[in-house]
């Protein structure tokens, strides 16, 4: 009876999840209502090429950064692509001379991509799907605006 009680008071005076997980931050459920804004990689930390870098030049950038990724964006900073780790082996197998061309012409279109509001138990759904270990978070103009690593999750015991 008090749980219903106390149930029907956080309802009527507005009590959201968000404000559950700002008072009990370091509870299970809190852990869960982290958004991936509060775990994500920002600024210089962000291994993002334009879309014109070399090949060469977008290797030196995912191994800087040590993600093993690049964000590839065009000359309005949205973002256009994304080239993997993955991508690097399959190109060498693939191509000739990878070296010889662009990171536009690389990078793979269309990247799976998170907002910074969204639930970080969220961006763990969407790795799981697509069997990928990170996510690039972007704003309302798709330009990227940070990074989530499954590692990030996993520090914050999201997952």
């Amino acid at each position: 009876m008090g749980d219903a009680l106390a149930a029907v008071l956080l309802e009527l005076r507005g009590f959201t999840a968000n404000d559950f997980s700002f008072i009990h931050p370091g509870g299970a459920l809190g852990r869960k209502l982290i958004k991936v804004g509060d775990l994500m990689h920002t600024g210089d930390e962000l291994p993002i090429v334009k879309h014109n870098s070399s090949f060469k030049e977008m290797l030196v950038e995912m191994t800087s950064k040590r993600f093993g990724l690049a964000m590839v964006i065009d000359d309005d900073g949205r973002l256009s692509g994304i080239f993997t780790d993955g991508d690097l082996r399959r190109a060498m197998h693939e191509y000739d001379d990878p070296l010889k061309s662009t990171a536009g012409a690389m990078a793979k279109s269309n990247p799976k991509t998170i907002s910074a509001e969204v639930f970080a138990a969220s961006a763990v759904a969407i790795m799981e799907d697509y069997k990928i270990t990170s996510l690039v978070i972007v704003d309302g103009d798709r330009r990227p605006i940070g990074l989530i690593h499954l590692h990030d999750l996993l520090k914050a015991k999201v997952v």
